[in-house]
């Protein structure tokens, strides 16, 4: 079976070399983003999201959860898709759903991730659940869980089920990185299925390919908006931009 090289990071992998991961035959990257409801390494993912874009890397963003009700994880959702709406990524967002502290029912945690996931494809985003294969098997209702793409850890020579990414090692070496780092294949390439429409409240979806522009030093929103006979108002709302004065390098904007 063809599969997609990958890897994930967070603030523990330090300073990378997005050139050299991407010469290594790196595809694809999730960056951690966020945690709960506040994280103080928010910073890290705000560095590294346009430097990965710009060395050609498919990037996606994740959001480990601490939620155990329905009213938590929409908060944890709101706090998540505020932090990374900037940020033009092209893979998918993801719920990183692996621990269970407060003891929830199945019932209610499974009720959570699904009020999670929903409100990342409300968004426009494709969602994603992460989770470990004994977690997923034992803390959730797996049946009410088949609409959204699956990504499985599991340290093994083997998944042993079905999944659309398996994170197979938490230790592997990688040029650019100077710490281990998690290694992932996917099995489906999600090579533009970001930037989707829902339609009449339902879960059929049109794929869209939509004109962008990777932002490059010097540029302003007003001279992209010049070049591309567009208005700074239309890239501010395309994009979600707060501040009209902060774009970044690498970053990708979406045009139309």
């Amino acid at each position: 079976m063809e599969y997609i090289k990958g890897i994930d990071v967070s603030h523990w992998q330090g300073a990378i070399s997005w050139g050299e991961v991407a010469k290594a035959g790196v595809k694809f990257v999730f960056i951690k983003a966020t945690e709960g409801t506040s994280y103080s390494k928010l910073s890290y993912f705000k560095e590294n999201a346009p430097q990965a874009l710009a060395a050609g890397l498919k990037v996606g963003a994740y959001h480990y959860a601490k939620f155990a009700t329905v009213a938590e994880a929409k908060a944890e959702a709101a706090y998540f898709l505020d932090s990374i709406r900037s940020f033009a990524l092209n893979y998918p967002i993801v719920l990183d759903l692996e621990e269970n502290k407060k003891k929830a029912k199945k019932k209610t945690l499974t009720d959570a991730a699904i009020a999670f996931l929903e409100a990342i494809e409300e968004a426009g985003y494709t969602a994603m659940l992460y989770t470990g294969k004994y977690f997923l098997e034992n803390s959730l209702d797996e049946t009410r869980l088949t609409n959204y793409a699956l990504w499985i850890a599991r340290y093994n020579s083997m998944l042993g089920r079905s999944a659309d990414i398996w994170q197979h090692s938490d230790s592997g070496k990688i040029s650019g990185i100077s710490t281990k780092v998690d290694l992932n294949i996917a099995y489906r390439d999600f090579t533009n299925t970001i930037n989707t429409i829902r339609t009449h409240n339902t879960r059929a979806w049109e794929a869209e390919t939509p004109t962008t522009y990777t932002v490059t030093k010097d540029d302003t929103l007003s001279f992209i908006a010049k070049k591309h006979n567009t208005t700074v108002k239309s890239l501010v709302s395309l994009n979600g931009i707060k501040d009209p004065d902060k774009i970044y390098i690498g970053q990708k904007l979406r045009l139309k």
